[in-house]
C-alpha cells in the first residue's frame, strides 16, 4: 500500500472511492484498520482518506516526542501530496483532538 515521505517519517496512507474527500483519523495507539467497517460504506460517495499516525501501524516510528500539533501537520502534508483542498473530517479520541488542532490554528 502506499506510503509518502513527510518530513522525517514515511507515512502510511490508503484512497477509497472518489466523491468529496473525507479523511478518517483514528484514536491513540489505534491504526488505519480501526475503520475497517466504515470505508467501504463512505466509498460508496465519497473519497476516503485514511492513514496510520507517525508511531503506528504502517507508519515510522521515531524516536521522538510526538504531539497532536505534529501529527495535524503530518495530516495536513499528507493532504497537500494528494491534492486535496477541503475535505470533511472525522476522527474520534485523539484523532478528534488532531481535526480540531489543525482547525483551530
Amino acid at each position: 500500500m502506499p506510503r509518502t515521505r513527510i518530513g522525517n517519517i514515511e507515512l502510511y496512507y490508503e484512497v477509497h472511492g472518489s466523491g468529496e474527500p473525507v479523511v478518517l483519523i483514528h484514536g491513540l495507539s489505534m491504526d488505519s484498520s480501526t475503520w475497517f467497517n466504515q470505508v467501504p460504506v463512505l466509498s460508496q460517495n465519497y473519497q476516503v482518506v485514511v492513514f496510520d499516525n507517525r508511531g503506528v501501524g504502517q507508519t515510522d516510528a521515531p524516536n521522538e516526542d510526538y504531539s497532536t500539533e505534529m501529527m495535524a501537520d503530518d495530516a495536513v502534508a499528507l493532504l497537500k501530496f494528494l491534492n486535496v483542498d477541503n475535505a470533511h473530517i472525522l476522527g474520534f479520541s485523539m484523532g478528534g483532538m488532531m481535526g480540531a488542532s489543525h482547525f483551530l490554528r
